[in-house]
């Protein structure tokens, strides 16, 4: 490793990470957790063999090609209910009641989780990570759009250091803050929840639910038929599909529609 870094030679460098990491899976005897510990250090070896030097190669995971299907928060990121706890977005349940941003007042609101449109919980995927000057921090795919301020919704990879987004404070209030930081992370497992009014905060930070569509507007128009359809028969009246690995069925079928009709307003990773 030492001497990859110093001629760096990427690949030395990755295949010692590789080596690094099936040594460590072997050390994991005996350990709570050593089913998921292996997994991981799987992964890391497949990621380093696959991904490294050359990420678009035809066997990594995280290629450009696949990456641009991703459209998500990371799952370790935490919702914010409306009493004011959080939950994981993993264990969100339809009907759940959140706090959403409402970009028409910019006040915070309540609302109703409806679904989730993807739920990808063991697969991994390439994030944006904003931080702010407050500390606030977010993970999510690069294509996902967050309110701003100055300039209405704008996808995480148009987000730089020195924009303005909104956050909520540790009074529960809505500000505005300063993004001090924007890297790319590689996590496991992404989810993409829909709520009824379109929003709502992840890790203390506002954020759009949609993705892909550059436009909020157009996502929460094209997306209404789902939310009717809520309205109407309830969310998980047969089951909770809020579990259901995948990206849904309603989604994606009016995504297919919108890529067959305006092309134009897709945009991809």
């Amino acid at each position: 490793m030492v001497i990859g870094l110093a001629k760096e030679d990427l690949s030395r460098v990755c295949q010692s990470t590789a080596l690094i990491a099936q040594c460590a899976r072997g050390q994991l005897s005996e350990c709570i957790g050593e089913q998921i510990g292996i997994a991981g250090f799987n992964e890391i070896i497949n990621i380093s063999r696959n991904c490294c030097p050359d990420r678009n190669n035809a066997k990594c995971s995280i290629r450009d090609e696949v990456i641009q299907k991703y459209q998500c928060f990371a799952a370790d990121s935490l919702v914010t209910l409306a009493d004011g706890k959080q939950k994981t977005i993993a264990d969100l349940r339809s009907g759940d009641q959140l706090i959403a941003f409402n970009h028409n007042t910019q006040q915070l609101v309540t609302t109703a989780l409806i679904t989730m449109m993807d739920f990808q919980p063991h697969n991994f995927a390439l994030f944006k990570h904003i931080t702010t000057s407050t500390g606030r921090q977010l993970s999510l795919t690069s294509s996902h759009l967050l309110p701003t301020p100055n300039n209405g919704y704008l996808m995480a990879k148009n987000i730089e250091s020195g924009m303005n987004i909104y956050v909520v404070n540790e009074e529960g209030a809505l500000i505005e803050d300063r993004v001090s930081n924007v890297t790319d992370v590689v996590k496991q497992g992404y989810m993409a929840p829909l709520t009824q009014e379109g929003t709502l905060i992840v890790n203390h930070v506002a954020a759009s639910c949609y993705a892909t569509i550059d436009s909020h507007d157009v996502a929460h128009a094209v997306l209404a038929p789902m939310r009717w359809w809520y309205n109407l028969f309830g969310a998980g009246s047969k089951r909770d599909e809020t579990r259901s690995v995948g990206v849904h069925w309603f989604p994606k079928a009016l995504l297919d529609l919108t890529l067959s009709v305006f092309p134009s307003i897709v945009h991809h990773s």
